[in-house]
């Protein structure tokens, strides 16, 4: 009777603790957009708009022709100009491409900061660095083959490739690490390696591990990256000394049961196309499941206090806190393509 009242006794602890843990996630749910700050630059309908998170008011920025459309944005350090990428063709060509383009926060004075070489060519995936470099990913198509290469470039200069077979490029604060993605006959692989050494770097995620990558961004404090996968992740130890599988815990905290895992519906277990974002240490461990959307190609990009994500999809532009929780919508409307969040 003891043993039966005891059993007893630990299922009801379990269940209210379970129970305090869903309230709180309730109370979460209302409260990771309270407070926010900045303003966020993204693409919606074919053009660029910003989002102003303490007013939530939405203010489209550009005005581009009909089959024209804004693919990604970033902000500069000081958050006064943007860099867009702008899909569209040009007078006299036969075939689109994109440019990116500089205008200031309002969208006024926009004008070419780097030019394709050829009609098809484009100029995508920009990140604006402290130090007034632009990284972006420069993608060609000769003879029916495409080619991909990193570039970067200052405003009014040329510029420089960083790494060939290579795409969708993020770059710590400091930019002395690079990290990107490269495609393989298996799918992507994610390497990491340090600008201005020769080489390729090391694995990061292999291609092994998702169906789908997604653009990569680095944490403001140049500890981890962010990113949106497909499937669930196939584990095993990165190319890049860490261990996907370890999990950081508090100092002096035994490593206890994931319950908000155990919370979970049944339809975070499915396979697929569809991506959740994830983020992990540089050396490739503590792979953390930070928002579970099963969205399309979801993108990133860190709040400038580094406490909070920002992710774009189809179904909704969503935040999130960095280190994982339940997601809050902004906007009901989603899309394609790269953003970014400034002060």
């Amino acid at each position: 009777m003891g043993r039966r009242n005891g059993l007893r006794g630990l299922a009801l602890t379990a269940l209210a603790a379970c129970l305090v843990l869903t309230s709180c996630q309730v109370l979460n749910r209302s409260s990771v957009a309270q407070g926010l700050q900045g303003r966020v630059a993204w693409p919606k309908d074919g053009d660029l708009w910003v989002y102003d998170l303490a007013s939530k008011q939405q203010t489209k920025i550009t005005n581009l022709p009909n089959g024209a459309a804004v693919t990604g944005a970033t902000w500069s350090p000081d958050g006064q100009r943007v860099i867009f990428a702008q899909f569209w063709r040009r007078p006299n060509d036969r075939s689109s491409g994109a440019d990116l383009m500089v205008a200031n926060a309002d969208g006024s004075n926009a004008h070419l900061f780097a030019e394709r070489d050829a009609a098809n060519t484009v100029l995508e995936t920009p990140e604006w660095m402290p130090s007034g470099q632009v990284y972006y990913t420069i993608r060609r198509v000769l003879n029916g083959r495409e080619s991909q290469s990193i570039v970067r470039q200052t405003e009014g200069g040329q510029p420089e490739t960083l790494v060939e077979n290579a795409y969708d490029p993020a770059v710590s604060p400091d930019e002395s690490t690079l990290v990107y993605v490269r495609s393989t006959r298996a799918g992507q692989t994610m390497l990491k390696k340090t600008i201005g050494e020769s080489g390729d770097g090391c694995e990061l995620i292999s291609d092994q591990v998702f169906q789908y990558l997604s653009l990569p961004r680095i944490s403001r404090d140049g500890k981890r990256v962010a990113l949106g996968g497909s499937g669930e992740p196939n584990l095993g130890p990165s190319g890049c000394g860490g261990d996907p599988r370890s999990k950081a815990t508090a100092a002096g905290a035994p490593p206890g049961p994931d319950l908000l895992a155990l919370l979970q519906p049944s339809v975070a277990e499915a396979h697929g196309l569809p991506a959740d974002v994830y983020s992990l240490n540089l050396d490739g461990s503590d792979l953390t499941r930070i928002a579970d959307i099963k969205d399309d190609d979801p993108t990133v990009a860190f709040s400038p206090d580094g406490s909070k994500l920002v992710i774009f999809g189809v179904a909704a532009l969503f935040v999130v806190d960095a280190k994982g929780g339940p997601t809050e919508k902004l906007t009901d409307q989603g899309g394609y393509g790269g953003l970014d969040w400034t002060k």
